[in-house]
């Protein structure tokens, strides 16, 4: 691929005619080199960007919905006055841009900023607990932050990576077509500008109503004015012979996934080296992310006398691999 961005449809930029978008209708065409989604809403109209901002689905082909476009991939819903994500599962909001009218020409000139914060409202609590630091938590604590909540924002998570969207890990991240660098939904820096706490590896073990309090699992307690349960569910687990050996997995986590991709990566290495220690590959032990003896190997790099005695070649020489030549990842060694 090229990378470089396919764009369709008339440019905005030099104005189009008012009767190409119809009555309640919208237009997919270009400005500044970027796709434009061009709305009309009775006598309004309104520019935002042209892709969904969860996977890139074509608003084009959405539904306009009084003065919202719903994405026709998973729903999303952006306000095409402000651009903000107005519904799961887009976490970030559109692109809008000036639209000028001039009788019946419409152009779309520059990019708008970002729609100002609401007010802080009035006699909110002090402090939010979001338990849970997936996708919903993440969303509930920046979404506090653009309607202008000012307290203090704790978001708790039992994992120890950062907020990631679950279905990345069973699709390019399990192919080994993306990086994991891409899983995490925002860098920590973000989090940080936005004034809200990270509480990573940290699991809830009770809450305390009365007391306006959940207890961690390590002791400590942390207080909240107000408190958001955001946790998700979990696999189903099989509950039939065969469903608790070791080759059965269950993908919800990052460390799930990585699993996963270790054991599909050593029995890769183990079919290309016929003296590739099965005891050693990471599915045979508890999982631990990033273990260096998960994918430790043999270092000898000369036949024994032995080796012709059992019927062994003497030229055949058990070696160290290298991670490129294991499969393994890299960061394992």
């Amino acid at each position: 691929m090229s990378g470089e961005q396919q764009l369709s449809g008339p440019d905005l930029g030099q104005g189009v005619s008012t009767a190409e978008i119809g009555a309640n209708g919208c237009l997919l065409g270009h400005a500044g080199g970027e796709p434009v989604l061009l709305a009309r809403v009775g006598e309004e109209l309104f520019a935002i960007a042209a892709n969904c901002t969860h996977y890139g689905g074509p608003l084009a082909e959405g539904l306009l919905v009084g003065d919202t476009v719903r994405c026709p991939w998973h729903h999303a819903c952006f306000s095409l006055r402000t651009g903000e994500a107005l519904r799961a599962p887009a976490l970030n909001p559109v692109t809008r841009y000036r639209v000028e009218r001039q009788g019946e020409r419409v152009a779309v000139r520059e990019k708008l900023p970002p729609a100002p914060p609401e007010p802080a409202p009035a006699g909110g609590p002090d402090s939010v607990v979001i338990v849970g630091a997936g996708a919903a938590g993440n969303a509930a604590a920046l979404r506090l932050r653009r309607e202008g909540y000012a307290g203090a924002i704790t978001l708790v998570g039992a994992e120890e990576s950062p907020p990631y969207d679950r279905p990345n890990l069973s699709k390019d991240y399990l192919a080994g077509n993306a990086p994991e660098e891409w899983i995490p939904l925002h860098p920590r820096e973000l989090y940080a500008e936005r004034r809200i706490e990270l509480r990573l590896g940290a699991r809830v073990t009770a809450i305390d109503p009365r007391r306006r309090a959940v207890t961690l699992a390590d002791g400590s307690s942390l207080g909240y004015g107000a408190l958001l349960l955001a946790t998700g569910a979990v696999p189903v687990r099989l509950e039939l012979p065969g469903g608790d050996l070791a080759h059965v997995h269950y993908l919800r986590s990052l460390d799930d996934s990585r699993a996963i991709i270790a054991r599909r990566r050593c029995a890769l290495a183990r079919s290309r080296s016929p003296w590739w220690p099965a005891e050693r590959c990471p599915w045979r032990m508890p999982w631990a992310p990033r273990s260096a003896a998960s994918c430790a190997l043999s270092t000898r790099s000369t036949a024994s006398p032995s080796a012709s005695a059992s019927g062994r070649p003497p030229s055949t020489r058990r070696r160290s691999l290298s991670p490129a030549a294991s499969g393994c990842p890299p960061t394992w060694w």
